[in-house]
């Protein structure tokens, strides 16, 4: 099969790998549509320590059962389905309390398994959902991501929710705040076109860091702060927009390090919170919102492009304006 293959810092190509086996209890994708992840972007640009190059990178896909590993899975085959990336050890305390994304043996397909930047993937059965389309699939693990940062902001009915950055994980979090009950949503990017698309995911207002309507928006304070950048400028604007007992939540993973007010964090209360992927109940929510519809018209927000165009999409989401929060690519 043909794969989009990442040899190392700002260095891809096509080229040839073996087709995935499907071993019992797994099943093999023709693979539909599968995203550009931010933190995939960290690794093309050499900033990411889990993935190590050779690596056929993706995370987040949709397509057709092809192959079943086990009999007892054969309905499976021809259905349009996502995955949930995440394997476990399923023994564990994290993984008895069904959050298996801190299982300490936790792997990720893409990250320590071939991904699905390829025309074929391999998968656990038992981490399948049903979508409508491979390209609304593809949209469900960033999707899982926001409705897990929102749960960790203990986001409630009539709140004022900040958001850093418009990526689709920032947009994805608007939305999900303002579905939680949220009565006011800013996010804050510095991305023009990026700004301009936050109204469709529930944003009131969108700002760019600087602007000097943003210290007045923000002067009393949000209830929930969520970061989808991560970067040190980030993370502290996160705790300082809060006000007395509320919770920022860091969901981004650009840099590594944080600069943040601790004695105004315990004078003020203030909780800060990690959130790094999903439950798997948060990625089965996330599936039934999109097979639901609520998420946006795709169009002008979502790009879809050739795998053969990987490299060049990399480039411009890493170096250009980026003006697509989403760029999915098809095999």
């Amino acid at each position: 099969m043909q794969a989009l293959i990442w040899e190392g810092p700002e260095q891809m190509r096509m080229g040839e790998m073996p087709d995935p086996d499907p071993r019992p209890g797994y099943v093999v994708m023709r693979v539909g549509a599968v995203g550009i992840c931010g933190s995939e972007l960290g690794a093309f640009l050499g900033h990411n320590e889990l993935r190590v190059p050779p690596l056929v990178m993706g995370h987040e896909w949709a397509g057709e059962v092809v192959a079943v590993g086990s009999p007892e899975d054969g309905a499976l085959m021809g259905q349009t389905m996502t995955a949930n990336p995440l394997l476990s050890c399923g023994r564990c305390r994290a993984c008895r309390r069904g959050e298996r994304q801190l299982c300490p043996a936790r792997l990720i397909i893409g990250i320590n398994f071939p991904g699905a930047f390829a025309g074929l993937v391999a998968c656990p059965a038992a981490a399948l959902h049903p979508v409508p389309d491979p390209e609304a699939g593809a949209l469900v693990e960033p999707l899982a991501c926001a409705v897990r940062a929102v749960e960790r902001a203990r986001v409630r009915p009539g709140d004022a929710v900040v958001v850093f950055g418009a990526g689709i994980i920032g947009l994805f979090s608007c939305l999900m705040a303002r579905r939680a009950g949220a009565a006011r949503v800013l996010v804050v990017d510095p991305n023009p076109e990026r700004i301009r698309q936050a109204g469709a995911f529930g944003a009131d207002a969108g700002l760019a860091p600087g602007s000097p309507n943003l210290h007045e928006l923000l002067a009393d304070g949000v209830d929930a702060a969520i970061d989808a950048v991560g970067t040190p400028a980030t993370r502290r604007a996160s705790v300082t927009a809060v006000r007395r007992g509320g919770c920022a939540v860091w969901i981004g993973l650009h840099d590594p390090g944080a600069e943040t007010p601790g004695n105004d964090m315990v004078r003020n209360e203030v909780t800060v919170a990690g959130s790094f992927c999903y439950t798997d109940e948060n990625f089965r929510v996330a599936a039934e919102l999109v097979m639901a519809g609520v998420l946006p018209d795709r169009s002008g927000w979502c790009d879809v492009r050739p795998l053969r165009d990987g490299e060049q999409s990399f480039l411009e989401q890493a170096r250009g304006a980026a003006p697509y929060p989403k760029i999915l690519l098809r095999p």
